[in-house]
């Protein structure tokens, strides 16, 4: 990997080089990977799903974790007392040093389901900053903009080789937008799937038909096991039939990420119709099957297949409230007009569809998320294993708050903290099938957070907009707790980084010159 060091903006007091680093004006917002890095007196949200820790000093080599040491008042005097105390603050001279006294360090986030929906008026930049402003350092994406699988590959080097500010990518193309006729055929899947693991491919996204005709969804899912590839299985309502979420997950597919009587009327094309039948089908499902028979498959699969679940729950909370959703109070400040346009109801864009929406389909979304919930909160409690996906861009849902969102649910759902953490961390590890992130642990990847507040108290403190709290005395207080998102080693700074962004939706808004005659 390649070395890229710049000047870390806004870093103050708390991080001191005791080496000077060369300094590059065109990135800004990141510094390293260094030699070695110490954070220093913070306390550990491991990932593992057990409680936090600390204080503790991180030591990092390069991109990797080389130790993680409890300095304690009974840590330290154990260690005086084996004499190793006076050794270590001898040797270890670190290039670049945080202090973290009082602050939180936790696995970065891994975000499972993401689209790069970058064009003219919107950047891959703005989506990726907007991203590790919140701690995201990895994601599985679905498309970057219109790329091929070629150019998604291409993206994804780049952004290994640090020339590009972004958080670590794994490539699920969609199967079938490229119209090639084997996409149809069980033996040319096997061609397709092939080809694109000798690109660089990590897996393949099915949505719908052809990719849910079960010989081809078979083809696919034995191929890309066989080339140790994830498959993403989105069962839209037209592939139902041929291919229910018990069928592809037990068919090979890695994770599922949406989860019925349709009316006559109904019609797959007309987003309004599909859309509003997705949560009506909650309402439909026989509840005592969900939680015995269609769990107790779901599991048996997962322990045979290693399957995970990504309910996204996040993504379809407009249904449920409209309002709100058209209304987040950081859609001022960090959504670039092209991006809010793309939300408001047009019948031209995807998922667009609130031009027909009224309060008794909000109130069927609302008793439909509790069964979801319920039902995903169940799956967890029996043993399944569930991970945070949010499917950002679309319904007023944006980059990097659409992910926190989703760990808000999941507590609303019935995770602890612990567990909503868990699921954004060392299971997202799985679903991208690498062993070596998703937990603070020596000889795994440096992909951390640094938070100055307790995101087990607090989800909202990943927020990029902040958290005002308000004491009894009417005082108020606004902070911007993530402070450093690492990734591979490399330190971003996160208020940099929204600020780039803030800077990006400003110049947006600003009126057009008038034209010269």
């Amino acid at each position: 990997m390649k070395t890229v060091v710049a000047v870390l903006l806004g870093v103050g007091a708390a991080i001191a080089a005791t080496n000077a680093s060369a300094q590059s004006a065109s990135a800004p917002e990141q510094a390293g990977p260094f030699g070695s890095l110490e954070i220093r007196d913070v306390t550990v949200i491991d990932g593992s799903g057990a409680p936090a820790f600390g204080p503790v000093n991180i030591y990092i080599k390069g991109n990797r974790i080389e130790r993680v040491v409890s300095v304690d008042a009974i840590a330290r005097e154990r260690r005086e007392e084996e004499g190793t105390g006076a050794k270590e603050k001898e040797t270890r001279r670190p290039d670049r040093v945080i202090e973290g006294k009082g602050m939180y360090v936790m696995p970065g986030l891994v975000d499972v389901h993401i689209h790069i929906n970058e064009s003219k008026d919107v950047p891959a930049d703005y989506i990726y900053k907007l991203l590790l402003g919140h701690g995201v350092t990895t994601i599985r994406t679905f498309n970057v903009g219109r790329n091929d699988p070629k150019g998604m590959v291409a993206e994804k080097k780049k952004i290994a080789a640090n020339q590009i500010i972004a958080p670590r990518m794994y490539v699920y193309p969609f199967w079938g937008r490229d119209n090639d006729p084997r996409n149809s055929q069980a033996d040319g899947a096997r061609q397709i799937v092939d080809e694109w693991h000798a690109l660089g491919v990590d897996g393949i996204k099915i949505i719908g038909k052809p990719g849910l005709w079960p010989d081809v969804f078979h083809a696919i899912a034995d191929e890309a096991r066989k080339n140790g590839m994830g498959v993403a299985v989105h069962i839209a309502q037209d592939g139902v039939y041929p291919m229910n979420a018990v069928n592809a997950a037990s068919e090979g597919a890695s994770t599922i990420e949406h989860h019925q009587n349709l009316p006559p009327s109904y019609n797959y094309a007309n987003e309004p119709d599909r859309f509003l039948e997705t949560g009506r089908a909650w309402l439909q499902a026989d509840g005592e099957r969900l939680h015995g028979e269609v769990i107790q498959s779901l599991l048996a699969t997962m322990r045979k297949t290693g399957f995970i679940m990504v309910p996204t729950f996040s993504i379809y909370e407009a249904n449920r409230d409209v309002t709100r959703a058209a209304n987040l109070p950081w859609h001022s400040t960090f959504t670039l007009p092209a991006v809010m346009d793309t939300f408001l109801p047009n019948p031209a864009h995807h998922a667009s569809y609130f031009y027909e929406w009224t309060s008794n389909k909000e109130a069927d979304w609302a008793r439909a998320y509790r069964r979801w919930m319920e039902f995903v909160n169940d799956y967890k409690n029996q043993g399944g294993v569930v991970a945070v996906g949010s499917d950002t861009g679309f319904l007023f849902s944006l980059w990097g708050f659409g992910t926190i969102r989703e760990l808000e649910m999941l507590e609303e759902a019935g995770f602890s903290p612990l567990e909503a953490l868990h699921a954004a961390t060392e299971n997202g590890a799985k679903v991208v099938k690498n062993p070596e992130l998703g937990l603070v642990r020596p000889g795994y990847l440096a992909d951390l957070v640094v938070l100055t507040e307790n995101p087990l108290e607090d989800m909202k403190v990943f927020y990029g907009n902040g958290v005002t709290r308000v004491s009894a005395d009417r005082k108020e207080v606004h902070e911007q707790c993530v402070k450093y998102t690492i990734r591979d080693g490399v330190i971003f700074d996160a208020q940099a980084l929204l600020g780039d962004v803030r800077g990006m939706v400003s110049k947006a808004k600003q009126p057009l010159p008038p034209n010269k005659p």
